[in-house]
């Protein structure tokens, strides 16, 4: 019997791809109406190999971008680029459109529910906040704050040490394949998330499905 769910956040709660492409490319416009000599989609090129080398975790993306193309800091295009980027964030995070309704219908169900994700603390955390999902989750596990991350089996046992549940009674939802088969490894069942409606790979979990939605009737059968 399920008693415990574990979500991941980016990708399976919210678009996050989404939500960076609008703030990356709003981050390019705001430093070109502040005077970075390029064409918007130059720009965003530029910026996303930098992204691309450095990580998305860097800190100084538009730093690059701006040394780059100017041979020169520029604190200025710099802070409007920043300003930019976190003026669209703020504007256009948001849920899926059943992501409030299915965490409603499962917590009636009498269900733990709980998040692993991999990422910084800090901004994992303000993205938990900003959406507005703090309450119905029991517990919130970030990797740096755990030093494990996804697929690591840590992270996953101790999700579980903290919710107080065992493999058997726990399912994992996550958009991504490695980090389904982290949780296969530990032995908790498995939902496959794919929203996009592409071929996937449906041999490494033991469910998959293209809408939120559809995991209370998918739970109740268990």
């Amino acid at each position: 019997m399920i008693t415990t769910v574990f979500f991941d956040l980016d990708d399976t709660l919210y678009d996050t791809t989404r939500l960076a492409s609008l703030a990356r490319r709003a981050a390019v416009h705001s430093m070109i109406s502040k005077g970075l000599p390029l064409e918007l989609e130059e720009g965003c090129s530029k910026l996303m190999k930098i992204i691309r080398e450095k990580g998305s975790n860097f800190s100084n993306h538009f730093d690059i971008l701006a040394e780059e193309v100017l041979g020169r800091k520029d604190f200025k295009i710099v802070s409007a680029g920043i300003i930019g980027y976190h003026n669209s964030k703020f504007a256009n995070i948001m849920p899926y459109d059943d992501t409030i309704s299915t965490l409603i219908a499962l917590k009636r169900m009498g269900l733990s529910l709980n998040i692993i994700s991999n990422g910084r603390a800090v901004k994992q955390w303000e993205k938990v906040l900003r959406l507005g999902l703090e309450a119905f989750f029991d517990n919130v596990v970030i990797s740096e704050e755990v030093g494990a991350e996804k697929p690591e089996r840590r992270i996953y046992e101790i999700a579980m040490e903290r919710a107080h549940c065992n493999p058997d009674d726990a399912l994992f939802v996550d958009n991504d394949i490695d980090c389904i088969i982290g949780a296969n490894e530990v032995g908790m069942r498995t939902v496959l998330m794919n929203r996009s409606r592409k071929e996937s790979r449906t041999d490494v979990s033991d469910f998959h499905i293209k809408a939120l939605s559809e995991l209370p009737a998918l739970i109740e059968k268990l």
